[in-house]
């Protein structure tokens, strides 16, 4: 049993626009600039330009920490979304961009006094942190898995992923029917894998040469093939091609296998024997 703390991923919240709202608070910042310069006031321009220019990188920051909050959240385990605190840092600088609009005001004869200028800012720190939150599993300490870190499970998987995503693409640009279906149904059975290890991660250690060696190694021969295929069309290169499929058919099979059995030794000769048919089936 893993001592990992298993979440239930909740529905998937759209992102897209959250944030964007700090960038066209911002805006009327760009004329009272222009305003100012123009009656000569600079210091109320240079302050307006500031609080410009920290609102716009401080909503950067606030949209990539709610991006690597929701990556996180896809997952059925808990992860850190980042070590670094995004939001809380992007909710800091639009306050004290705040802060130097209320201090030194769109210009300088509209200004506030320092006291209610850090209320304001605070009132804008308060607000952020009530609408954004401040990267709350952050904060959450990582949990060890046997021999394997949560973030080590999770950015395995994801890479997994990518292979498998990369192979799905190559296959898709291949005419051959027989070969998009079996490069279909390798990235469906290898999916099944990440699967059964995301449901019970004391095999993460134990597959990680297989998601790591194996899926890139099929992720490289499939590319390789697309690339080939495109320019040198013949028999005996599809007959090598076949040949490898066949084998990536049958060590996936395996290593579900030994997954079910706890035995990961016949494995990794699997791996080490697909790794030589891959150099000399000239298909890479």
């Amino acid at each position: 049993m893993s001592s990992v703390r298993r979440i239930e991923a909740g529905p998937p919240k759209k992102i897209l626009w959250r944030g964007l709202l700090l960038y066209f608070l911002a805006l009327p910042l760009v004329p009272a600039t222009v305003v100012a310069l123009a009656h000569g006031e600079i210091k109320a321009a240079l302050a307006n330009s500031l609080a410009l220019a920290l609102t716009f990188i401080g909503a950067t920051f606030i949209r990539k920490g709610i991006g690597l909050q929701a990556q996180a959240a896809k997952r059925a385990w808990k992860r850190r979304a980042s070590p670094t605190p995004y939001r809380m840092i992007g909710s800091v600088m639009v306050a004290v961009g705040m802060f130097f609009v209320a201090w030194l005001g769109i210009t300088s004869n509209g200004g506030h006094g320092l006291i209610s200028s850090v209320l304001f800012a605070a009132a804008t720190l308060l607000g952020c942190y009530l609408y954004y939150d401040f990267d709350a599993s952050a904060r959450q300490s990582d949990v060890p898995l046997v021999g394997i870190t949560t973030e080590e499970l999770i950015d395995l998987l994801d890479e997994a992923e990518d292979r498998i995503e990369a192979i799905e693409r190559a296959g898709k640009s291949i005419k051959n029917v027989e070969f998009r279906d079996r490069l279909r149904r390798i990235a469906a059975e290898a999916r099944k894998i990440t699967a059964a290890i995301e449901e019970d991660p004391t095999d993460a250690r134990r597959a990680r040469k297989f998601l790591k060696v194996y899926l890139d190694g099929a992720q490289q021969v499939t590319e390789g093939y697309a690339r080939m295929h495109t320019t040198d069309n013949n028999e005996q290169l599809e007959d090598n091609f076949r040949r490898v499929l066949t084998t990536i058919e049958t060590v996936i099979a395996e290593q579900q296998q030994k997954l079910k059995e706890n035995n990961a030794s016949e494995l990794d000769v699997q791996i080490e024997v697909l790794q030589m048919q891959l150099e000399k089936e000239g298909v890479v």
